[in-house]
This record gives C-alpha cells, sequence and structure tokens, in this order.
C-alpha cells in the first residue's frame, strides 16, 4: 500500500510546491507523516519532510535521517546539491542549487535543467506503452518482485528516483498496482520468475 501511496502524495506535494498552491497537497502531508513514522519508512519520510519544507511546513531532520534529505532539511543546500549529483539526479541537483537563494548557483541550476532530456527517447517510440528503455529496465525490475528501494540499489539510482519511475510506469500502462504492471511486462515479452509481487 505505501509503494503507491508514498509515490503518489509526494507528487501533489511536489505540485504543490511547484505551483505555489498549497491546497494541491491535499491531505497528504498528515497523511503521509502519520503513515511514515514507522521502521522501514526512513527514505520515504526524509523525502516527505524535504518537501514540507520547500512548501513552506517547519521541518528538520530526525534521528537516522538518511542523507541528501538530512542535509537539505539542516538547509545545506551545497551538499545536498552534491549529494544528488554524485547519486546522479540532475533535477533534484538543479532544485537544491536553485533553492540556495544565490544568483551564481541558481544559473547553474537553469543550465542543468535546459540539459535534461524533454523529447521521448527512441526506447519510447518503440513500445506499445510508450515506456523509455529506462522505465522498460524499471518494469522489468519490478516483474521480478524487487522493492523500489532494492531497484534503486541494483540500478544505482535514488529511491526518489525510482519511485518517480514507478509511478510514471503505472501511469503509462494505466494500472493501479504492480502486479498488473508485471502482467503488462509478460506482455511486453519480458517474462521474469515473479517473487511475489505486491
Amino acid at each position: 500500500m505505501l509503494e503507491w501511496l508514498v509515490p503518489t502524495g509526494l507528487a501533489h506535494i511536489e505540485q504543490a510546491w511547484l505551483t505555489g498552491d498549497r491546497a494541491q497537497a491535499g491531505p497528504y502531508p498528515e497523511l503521509l507523516l502519520e503513515r511514515t513514522d514507522r521502521a522501514g519508512t526512513d527514505v520515504w519520510r526524509g523525502e516527505l519532510l524535504m518537501y514540507l519544507r520547500r512548501l513552506g511546513y517547519p521541518a528538520g531532520p530526525f534521528p537516522g535521517c538518511p542523507e541528501p534529505y538530512a542535509s537539505a532539511l539542516r538547509g545545506d543546500w551545497r551538499s545536498t546539491a552534491e549529494a544528488w549529483l554524485s547519486q546522479g539526479d540532475p533535477y533534484e541537483h538543479a532544485v537544491e542549487l536553485a533553492e540556495s537563494g544565490q544568483v551564481e548557483p541558481t544559473l547553474e541550476a537553469l543550465t542543468d535543467v535546459t540539459r535534461l532530456p524533454r523529447r521521448p527517447q527512441p526506447g519510447t517510440l518503440t513500445n506499445p506503452a510508450g515506456l523509455t528503455d529506462r522505465q522498460l529496465e524499471i518494469l522489468r525490475l519490478v516483474a521480478t518482485g524487487l522493492s523500489n528501494a532494492e531497484i534503486a540499489q541494483q540500478l544505482v539510482l535514488s529511491p526518489r528516483t525510482v519511485d518517480h519511475h514507478v509511478s510514471a510506469i503505472l501511469g503509462k500502462l494505466g494500472v493501479p498496482t504492480r502486479r498488473d504492471a508485471a502482467v503488462w511486462a509478460a506482455r511486453l515479452g519480458d517474462e521474469p520468475s515473479p517473487r511475489g509481487v505486491i
């Protein structure tokens, strides 16, 4: 349940931050704060608090808060930006530079954002679901039963990046669950041996 709820809620919160309209966050700030206050949810809670801080809520790091969320919640934009860059997340790197409030890092963020891909990649145009090559790769791993955290570790991506990919995959396939996505993987010619997909 949380593997669906958290990315959905974070997408609403991020949209609220991007538009400057807190109402677009809906019930998700309170709901996710309640649901991520348990063992095994540190990464989700760190990301949630980071976005709530950007949205203007008072938020700080908690004991065991993982990096780069902890440094973001401390207001250390330099360390946070460097950490995102080392994790291969150019979007979050640019956001942290822009959030610095300083001219040079903000200009660097603008340059970084203009380099992010905007057109569909060739793989998007050659499969019936319109998935990118990276999304197909992640779909195959979802179909084997790996969690988002395990996929992130295997592909050396941030968990947040994988969360966004999985949400995008479910949306493009028009399915509500990872199990349904695994069925799609089989239809696309990928027949991994499931490990208890939920």
